[in-house]
């Protein structure tokens, strides 16, 4: 068993959903910054706030779809493995508190960590630098919401479903609520 350092903060499936040029990829990041901005009215946000909260969830997203590795790479094993010592891992990323984070879960075991895309890392170490404290807060908050949102309330449901059920998706109409809690339970506990 190996820890691992995987890359990840992307609201839409992929990177190539943030990249691509085409008038469809376009339409649709603007559906989703829309998406966000709902959210986060149903949170609490006024509209102004909301609207400028989610183009900066947007832009940070995208600063990491282009730091992400593309899927085709990610297939090779040869590409997605860089194992690293704790003590490498400190100068491939030194903005972020290592130590703490580690001591935080009590991890002592851990002492070499597979680093998938170390490209990845090095990108959001910088990030963490250059990109403004308020955006880094509007983007966890939106995180934590769209994390949250199958458990909140029939706006968060509804509006989650309408964007990653109908529009990326194409499903008409979410699963009764009993089978959400019956798939939840089941993911949760498994065999």
């Amino acid at each position: 068993t190996i820890a691992e350092i995987y890359q990840a903060g992307l609201g839409l499936p992929e990177r190539e959903y943030y990249l691509k040029p085409d008038s469809g990829s376009v339409q649709l990041r603007a559906q989703y910054i829309e998406h966000v901005g709902r959210m986060l009215r149903l949170a609490g946000d006024d509209s102004a706030a909301a609207t400028r909260a989610a183009g900066r969830v947007m832009a940070l997203e995208t600063a990491l779809a282009e730091a992400s590795m593309p899927l085709e790479q990610q297939r090779d094993p040869e590409a997605v493995y860089h194992l690293m010592s704790l003590a490498d891992l400190e100068p491939a990323a030194p903005r972020f508190g290592w130590e703490a984070y580690f001591n935080f879960f009590n991890d002592t075991a851990t002492t070499e960590i597979n680093v998938a895309q170390p490209g990845f890392l090095r990108a959001v170490d910088s990030l963490v630098t250059t990109v403004p404290v308020e955006n880094w807060r509007n983007y966890l908050r939106w995180q934590l919401l769209a994390a949250a949102a199958p458990a909140l309330s029939a706006g968060f449901v509804n509006e989650r479903f309408r964007f990653n059920g109908t529009v990326l998706q194409g499903i008409a109409e979410p699963k009764p609520r009993w089978k959400r809690c019956l798939q939840l339970t089941d993911n949760l506990l498994g065999d």
